[in-house]
């Protein structure tokens, strides 16, 4: 693939991580609040930032390794997994405010 066939696919998964944050409920502005408010957030949503720019960095010095589908997506699952066990907790102040 090419660095350009990367950004692509990049920006795609992005794209869907998004959609799928805000099927879970997770709307922008609630994602930056739990960041600055629940350490356990953060450092899970950091460490995902983080694998993702090492992995994009990777794709950008070896544009032939189809390994970085796997890291990319292992990434995206571990987050959204985190997000969806610990739903209820993370969105109760969302979830106690429409009751």
């Amino acid at each position: 693939m090419t660095n350009h066939t990367w950004i692509d696919w990049c920006q795609k998964q992005l794209g869907d991580l998004s959609r799928r944050l805000l099927l879970q409920g997770y709307q922008p502005h609630r994602i930056e609040y739990l960041k600055r408010t629940r350490p356990e957030f953060r450092q899970q949503f950091d460490t995902f930032m983080d694998r993702v720019y090492d992995v994009m960095e990777a794709m950008a010095q070896n544009p032939e390794g189809f390994h970085h589908f796997d890291a990319f997506t292992k990434a995206k699952q571990e987050l959204l997994l985190f997000t969806n066990t610990h739903r209820q907790a993370l969105l109760e102040l969302d979830l106690a405010e429409t009751a």
